[in-house]
């Protein structure tokens, strides 16, 4: 796929995901984001979503292996200001079952007990799902996906 940077457009809203890179040494930050901007007529709206406005769901693909998220609120909101992105960067937070096949548990420790990543290919599917107050309900989504090297 090779894709470090993704967009989607719905409505008055843009949304995009970016990998700083395409490949990383073990052990680097991987920066990953996603941006939503608002690019309609008013000066800012406020959109209503649940604990993040922006999800990243991410698979290793050498593996097979689902990264995934937890959400822990819901009910938040955000004010968009025209034409200003809004940025969330990921953050580790893969949640497993501990009862899972143990190449996959022994997988997520090790992804959540280093800074970096561990060496593989992922695929990154970001989504935005939000609504704005008495209207239509808003779900784009973007995929990017980089390599991890040792």
């Amino acid at each position: 796929m090779e894709k470090k940077i993704d967009e989607s457009i719905q409505g008055d809203f843009v949304f995009r995901l970016v990998s700083d890179k395409k490949e990383y040494e073990a052990g680097d930050d991987v920066k990953l984001y996603g941006e939503i901007t608002y690019v309609g007529d008013k000066d800012k709206v406020n959109i209503h979503h649940s604990s993040s406005a922006i999800l990243f769901q991410m698979e290793e693909k050498v593996r097979g292996f689902d990264i995934g998220f937890v959400v822990k609120e819901i009910g938040l909101s955000t004010m968009l200001k025209q034409g200003e992105p809004y940025r969330e960067e990921y953050r580790k937070s893969g949640k497993y079952v501990e009862d899972a096949p143990i190449d996959y548990v022994k997988f997520m420790e090790e992804f959540s007990g280093i800074d970096g990543f561990p060496p593989g290919y992922y695929v990154v599917n970001g989504e935005t799902d939000f609504y704005l107050e008495g209207q239509e309900r808003i779900n784009m989504k973007a995929t990017i996906d980089f390599k991890v090297v040792e």
